[in-house]
């Protein structure tokens, strides 16, 4: 005698009852993954229009809102960040350099640190101009304290 096996319907309740209940953990697991991830992100752009070249003179010019200083100097424009490497204070200037309030940083015109807590000199961010002539920075990109911006002299 062959004995053929029939699915009763006791099992085949359990069998359908298991699958749901493997699909809901499955699908539960798969929302709360998904939920780690943010729809939109709300962080500014790296990337920052300053406006014309020729509207920062030499010497160095402050950008309250980007809190950065544009450097005009013999090797060209470069843009210095404004914000302290110890506790992320505004900096301001002196004679020599660069100043913190909050705790006393010395920074050199090169943004080396020169005393007091910070641990980092001040960071130098990298220039381009875009195809409308204004000047962009690139605040995602670090670059070395003599990396310069060259403008084409006038009349050339």
């Amino acid at each position: 005698m062959s004995e053929e096996r029939e699915v009763s319907r006791r099992r085949f309740f359990r069998w359908g009852a298991t699958a749901a209940a493997v699909v809901g953990v499955m699908g539960h697991a798969a929302a709360w993954t998904r939920s780690l991830v943010a729809n939109v992100r709300y962080e500014p752009p790296k990337r920052r229009t300053l406006g014309a070249p020729d509207q920062f003179p030499k010497g160095r010019t402050f950008l309250s809102d980007e809190k950065l200083f544009i450097v005009r100097d013999k090797l060209g424009l470069r843009a210095l960040s404004a914000v302290c490497s110890h506790l992320g204070c505004t900096v301001g200037t002196s004679k020599a350099g660069y100043h913190c309030p909050c705790h006393g940083s010395r920074f050199a015109a090169d943004g080396a640190n020169l005393e007091g807590p910070a641990p980092r000199p001040l960071v130098w961010y990298a220039l381009s101009i875009a195809g409308s002539g204004a000047l962009i920075v690139d605040l995602g990109k670090e670059v070395a304290a003599d990396t310069a911006l060259e403008l084409p002299r006038r009349g050339s």
